[in-house]
């Protein structure tokens, strides 16, 4: 029995590297996804703010496109609002009535000028949103998370598959290496 203390030894050693591996590249993969959902929001409230800055009424910057219902829907929406905080446009819905964001959000966009956070309204719906103020307005574009969110679950089980399959490989390869070590030499 003692001499499988060294192997446990061993093998707990690889299997933390093993496991800091793996979450090193989860994180960073997660991180990716997440980050890079925000870019179609980025160019869209730019756009939109560029297109208010040259006179364009928040009403027309909008457009006459049916509402985006966000529960339900992965297009991208706009939600334009002035300087009291009530909203001067939208294309957005939720529930059939006009989302609001967090005072606080609006209040550090225009504070900051920009602004990119995950919105939550209720639950099982989360949006990336990026807010830009211009002139006398915060303009804020959101899009869905929802395949984003499968896109990481999916990354999860891969990565804890392969987490675990590591380990038992490691396991294995260190119970052969120390069965060809403990072999009487043959004379």
């Amino acid at each position: 029995m003692n001499k499988f203390i060294p192997l446990f030894k061993s093998w707990f050693g690889y299997s933390a590297a093993i496991t800091l591996v793996c979450g090193i590249i989860y994180v960073t993969v997660q991180q990716g996804y997440r980050q890079t959902a925000n870019d179609p929001q980025f160019q869209l409230a730019e756009d939109a703010a560029n297109a208010i800055n040259k006179g364009a009424d928040p009403k027309v910057v909008v457009g006459g496109t049916p509402g985006v219902e966000i529960s339900q829907s992965l297009s991208p929406y706009l939600i334009i609002y002035n300087s009291n905080g009530s909203i001067a446009a939208s294309n957005a819905t939720l529930d059939g009535n006009a989302p609001r964001l967090p005072q606080g959000v609006l209040n550090n966009a225009h504070r900051n000028g920009l602004d990119a956070v995950t919105w939550q309204p209720r639950a099982g719906v989360r949006s990336a949103t990026v807010s830009v103020r211009v002139k006398d307005y915060i303009v804020v574009a959101g899009r869905s998370l929802r395949m984003t969110e499968e896109r990481i679950n999916v990354l999860g089980q891969q990565v804890a598959f392969g987490w675990f399959m590591s380990l038992i490989g490691m396991a294995a390869i260190l119970v052969m290496i120390n069965a060809i070590n403990s072999k009487p030499a043959l004379s």
